[in-house]
């Protein structure tokens, strides 16, 4: 079980590529979008607070994702 929780380094790699895209993508929606027009809804999903989003991009990123990809690359030899 704790094997196949371990990335490889390409795998930590783009996690934290993507995880670091979206924190940034986070702010730019913070500090651009909601502090012009604080309408639109992704100021909804940005005012429910940084830490429950940074929890969800890390568990995202670091646990679900690699796993899917792996999947997917599992599937595309097997064909």
């Amino acid at each position: 079980m704790l094997k196949s929780l371990r990335l490889s380094p390409r795998e930590q790699r783009v996690a934290l590529i993507g995880f670091l895209a979206k924190v940034a993508l986070f702010w730019i929606a913070e500090l651009l979008i909601c502090q012009l027009d604080g309408e639109r809804s992704i100021c909804r999903v940005v005012s429910r607070g940084f830490m429950p989003c940074l929890i969800s991009f890390a568990v995202m990123d670091a646990l679900v994702l690699p796993h899917l990809r792996r999947r997917l690359d599992k599937q595309r030899t097997s064909r």
